[in-house]
């Protein structure tokens, strides 16, 4: 049985989870890295100008419209439900028009391939609960404020802003960005002697051929908005001149090499260093000189390795100087680990590592979560007992792999992609803005000793052999090399095993099967669950055929909905049986690295590409979580194996 005070250490996590912030009164998110003493920083999260315009033309929007105060970071199609009567639990519960237990009692039946629910009387969703007025509408959104400033130049850095998203500075576009990734956007001097500029951020979360790195077919609900804080940096001078980035690539687990990358030639200015100084730069006349491409075989001292047990964490400032004038500073984060594939393993500073976890989406009922929701999961995860987290399927929020830093869990982190065909790796500009986000992902993730793999092209069409999909293959797994220094492994999840014509692009293979799960219309039978480990084995004798490299499981699972108790698929008894058997196949199987099991916690889903038969309560219902982070029966015969194999 899983121990009784494990069991209340989630059951307090996921409280915790829950504890949502009013709109007008978000956390502060404490200092996340990098930092910047040589910046007058602002986080531009709380109270912004907002505007719905519909299914319009971007290029025939005006900003005479009817205006609203809203809260940044903001979802605006995902967020939920007004209340309008005693209890209100039911606005509490999964998206769409089914309730949880609180609301709806425990009984449960199907009828005609639809699950069916007992009302509670008290609690009624129609009777309390009013979808907020842009709940699942897809149009374009304006986003607006006012900003004071020095009127310097300065920058923009934007932690996720989707589907679409135009940045304007006082009437002046300065950025088109598609995709889910962080982006930076560059702000020339302005302002007037007043110093007041005005941001506007145009939101399309409409599909459409100007953004095709977004599609509706997509496994998960695709919301639009400023969905991730932003922040506004304040540069000295009017003069674009600063540190466009720092990377820390450990060669040893003593040395590193430095990489930096300037805005503009270094003509009468000067780069210096220094490890572990907390002075904010105040000293950095006073430092060692470093070379405008960085360094080269440093040496740390007092040097500690980066592991999940022991997740020690340095920091090293670079300031621009001109003069005795500091231009610009940054502090990085960085930890001294190495990570390699060597055989059937994963190697972790020289010792296998087994990697056992699950797939996490970055999101509850909305993408939109505070930093006090981020540390809930981490230590949720922990608790679990699990030291491996994929990422899916976009770049992940920099605050969570802040906290996975410090914590000690590992990283797999992927490029936004689902499934995505031959015809999308032959549109030009379908490749250029997944190059764009594996380019933005490497740069904003390049420190965090916790991302040992980066993945892209998931569950892609890497059985298709032509010119143009492997060109697409090879071609992002080599960009990513590049731009991580090839401190990385590379891989993408594929649902192609036996079939996969492109495991020779990358580092390590990783495969996706829902062995005993579909069809979903089928009949549970225990042979099916009992035989998953022998078709892992299967799969992984497959795999060698394209040489020796580790192999992950990087999805496998089952549903279970939340509070259903059957011996059935759907039910929680089922799913903790499925999961069991894929995650002792990976366990005891010395031929396979690890697992990622799917999922960590229920997630939304877009009703208008799926149905109650794949995904009822409009859920992708696979998570040993809820998705308020209750536990399912799945989470504690997960964690009783996981423990049992640290």
């Amino acid at each position: 049985m899983f121990p009784a005070m494990r069991l209340a250490r989630l059951a307090r996590l996921a409280h915790l989870a829950l504890a949502l912030a009013p709109a007008a009164a978000w956390p502060s998110d404490p200092p996340s890295f990098p930092q910047f003493p040589g910046r007058q920083v602002s986080v531009l999260n709380g109270t912004w100008d907002f505007a719905f315009l519909g299914d319009v033309a971007l290029e025939e929007i005006s900003q005479d419209a009817e205006w609203q105060k809203v809260s940044v970071p903001d979802a605006f199609d995902l967020r939920g439900f007004t209340c309008r009567c005693e209890p209100c639990s039911c606005c509490d519960r999964s998206m769409g028009h089914r309730g949880r237990a609180e609301c709806w009692g425990d009984r449960r039946e199907m009828v005609g391939g639809v699950w069916v629910y007992e009302e509670h009387p008290e609690a009624q969703f129609e009777a309390c609960c009013q979808p907020e007025p842009l709940y699942l509408k897809r149009g374009v959104a304006m986003y607006r404020t006012q900003l004071d400033t020095l009127g310097t130049a300065a920058l923009l850095l934007f932690g996720g802003c989707t589907l679409r998203c135009v940045v304007m500075v006082d009437g002046v576009v300065l950025e088109d960005h598609a995709g889910l990734s962080p982006f930076q956007v560059e702000v020339p001097a302005g302002g007037g002697e007043s110093g007041a500029r005005t941001l506007l951020v145009i939101v399309d979360n409409r599909f459409g051929e100007t953004h095709p790195v977004h599609q509706p077919k997509y496994d998960w609900y695709q919301a639009g908005g400023i969905i991730r804080p932003v922040q506004f940096h304040e540069l000295p001078s009017k003069e674009p001149l600063y540190i466009s980035y720092v990377h820390v690539y450990p060669r040893s687990l003593a040395t590193v090499d430095v990489k930096l990358k300037t805005s503009g030639p270094l003509d009468g200015i000067s780069l210096r260093w220094r490890l572990d100084d907390e002075s904010g730069c105040q000293e950095s006349l006073a430092w060692p000189e470093m070379a405008p491409e960085g360094a080269a075989g440093l040496r740390v001292p007092d040097a500690e390795p980066w592991s999940p047990s022991s997740p020690s964490l340095r920091r090293l400032s670079v300031a621009m100087l001109r003069d005795t004038q500091v231009l610009d500073c940054i502090c990085v984060r960085f930890g001294l680990r190495r990570v390699e594939a060597q055989g059937h393993q994963i190697l972790l500073n020289q010792k296998p590592v087994k990697l056992l976890g699950f797939n996490r989406h970055d999101m509850i009922d909305s993408p939109v979560m505070t930093y006090d929701e981020l540390v809930a999961d981490v230590e949720i995860l922990k608790e679990l007992g699990a030291n491996f987290v994929r990422g899916a399927h976009y770049a992940q929020d920099q605050r969570f792999l802040d906290l996975c830093d410090v914590y000690g869990l590992l990283v797999w982190e992927e490029v936004l992609g689902w499934q995505n065909t031959a015809s999308d790796f032959e549109n030009t500009l379908f490749m250029a803005q997944s190059m764009r986000m594996a380019t933005e992902l490497a740069l904003a993730s390049g420190n965090h000793p916790s991302v040992i793999l980066l993945g892209f092209f998931n569950e892609g069409e890497s059985f298709d052999q032509s010119e143009a999909t492997t060109v697409a293959y090879h071609a992002m797994a080599q960009h990513l090399r590049r731009h991580t220094g090839n401190t990385r492994l590379i891989g993408y999840g594929s649902n192609h095993a036996g079939q996969d014509q492109q495991l020779n692009a990358v580092d390590v293979y990783a495969f996706h099967l829902y062995l005993a799960w579909y069809p979903t219309t089928q009949p549970a039978d225990a042979e099916d669950v009992e035989g998953i480990p022998g078709i892992w084995d299967q799969v992984r004798q497959w795999s060698l055929q394209a040489g020796e490299k580790p192999m992950l499981i990087t999805e496998a699972g089952a549903g279970g909905l939340f509070g259903h108790h059957t011996d059935g698929k759907w039910s929680e008894e089922y799913q903790a049986r499925v999961l069991r058997s894929h995650l002792e196949a990976a366990i005891h199987n010395p031929q396979i690295a690890g697992i990622a099991l799917w999922q960590f916690a229920d997630i939304p889903i877009d009703r208008s590409v799926s149905d109650e038969q794949h995904r009822p309560r409009g859920l992708n219902n696979k998570g040993v979580l809820s998705m308020h982070r209750k536990p399912k029966l799945a989470a504690s015969v997960v964690s009783q194996l996981l423990h049992e194999h640290r």
